[in-house]
Formats: C-alpha cells, structure tokens, sequence
C-alpha cells in the first residue's frame, strides 16, 4: 500500500509517517503543492497511492484544494470512483460545514483533531485498511533487531 500523508505540524507528521509506515510505504509532506506533484508523479510512473491522509489548514494550498486536485488527476488517468485513492481528512475542522465540504470533495473520513492511534486506526479499519500481517519469522528478525539496540 502506497500513502500520501499531508500534515504541516511537524510532530504530528512524524508520528503519522510512524504509524502509518505500519501500513505500508510512506511519503510524508508538510506542502500541499508537494503533495499534488507527489500524486501526479505517483499516477503517471503507475505507481498511484492508495490512501491519503490530508490535513485541511495548511500555509499555501490548503486540504480541500489538494484534494480537489487528487480526485482530478484520478479523473484524467481514467482512476477515479472506487479505483481512486482513499482520502482520510485529518484536521482540527470539525464544524459540520467543514465535514460537509471535504465529503463534498469526495473524502472517504473525516477524522477530526485530537485523536489518538486508535482513533486512526479504527477509520482505518471502517475503509477496509488494515496492516499486513507479517510472518513469525519477521517478527522474530524484528525482536532481535530491537533487542540489540
């Protein structure tokens, strides 16, 4: 699973990447206009990302136009309704205008700030996301590894 984490706090961000590389591989970004080329570039190399985590209050391009700009690049390379990227907006907007309008641009959730790990996860969960299951043998190789640090 590819994922697209967009978030300008840059702790938040850190922590996000963190959890979310559970998941799958990451690129995290604080720009929204970065995260735009990153979804162009992922499209045109037929690599596209799979899940997008997109604060809304952001410096420059904000969460709502780089999510209207995703659902068009989808649009342009024939990958859009189900096909698409699912969008998880995640940010302090939790005003019923605010969640009206990020479904309106075709977000999938909305999960409003704070909210801990288990929160994210359980949205995760709701979109049909879950980490991958890792073999005995990995876990084993990543208790060592962790044990030796």
């Amino acid at each position: 699973m590819k994922i697209l984490i967009l978030e300008d706090d840059v702790h938040l961000l850190k922590v996000l990447h963190r959890v979310m590389d559970q998941y799958g591989e990451t690129y995290p970004t604080d720009n929204g206009a970065d995260a735009v080329r990153a979804f162009d570039e992922a499209m045109q190399e037929q690599e596209p990302f799979d899940l997008a985590l997109l604060d809304i209050m952001l410096p420059g391009m904000d969460g709502y136009e780089v999510l209207e700009y995703i659902r068009r690049i989808e649009a342009d390379h024939k990958r859009d309704g189900l096909d698409g990227a699912k969008v998880i907006m995640v940010t302090a907007l939790d005003s019923a205008k605010n969640i009206l309008q990020a479904f309106r641009e075709n977000c999938e959730a909305y999960l409003p700030k704070p909210y801990s790990v288990a929160d994210l996860e359980a949205t995760l969960a709701t979109l049909g996301i879950s980490k991958p299951h890792r073999s005995i043998a990995s876990s084993m190789v990543s208790s060592i590894v962790r044990s030796e640090l």
